[in-house]
């Protein structure tokens, strides 16, 4: 799979930044509907398997947002969180909400390969694709 081969991924690009959360992008109501999350994404690198054959590429994923208008040829994203609502110290374990922490993976540090994004921030241009 060529690095540069984003037909089975992308379904438009970001035409236009409105502000700080809106963004329009290249697709239309025939791609997306209302409530849709899309990916503003960077292909980073190709993935490999153990025999060096391409078997995908690593897809870096700028942000995650949901279309909340839907035109013919175009549609607007916002960035859109949903935060849990509760109490930091909480009388009840029922309303008691609970971190989520990553914890290190027992590896050779040798073996870490990164995969590092050319451009982190969202630009005019960037593929989208399905979240």
């Amino acid at each position: 799979m060529a690095l540069n081969n984003l037909d089975s991924y992308c379904i438009g690009n970001v035409l236009r930044i409105i502000d700080e959360r809106t963004i329009i992008v290249s697709a239309g109501k025939s791609t997306l509907s209302v409530g849709t999350k899309i990916q503003v994404y960077e292909i980073v690198d190709t993935v490999k398997d153990l025999e060096g054959n391409d078997i995908d590429v690593f897809i870096y994923v700028k942000d995650t947002l949901e279309a909340v208008q839907t035109e013919k040829n175009y549609s607007i994203c916002k960035k859109i969180e949903y935060r849990e609502t509760g109490f930091k110290f909480a009388l009840s374990p029922l309303l008691e909400q609970k971190q989520m922490e990553y914890v290190p993976l027992n590896i050779d540090k040798q073996d870490i390969m990164p995969l590092c994004p050319k451009d982190r921030l969202i630009r005019v241009g960037n593929p989208i694709k399905f979240a």
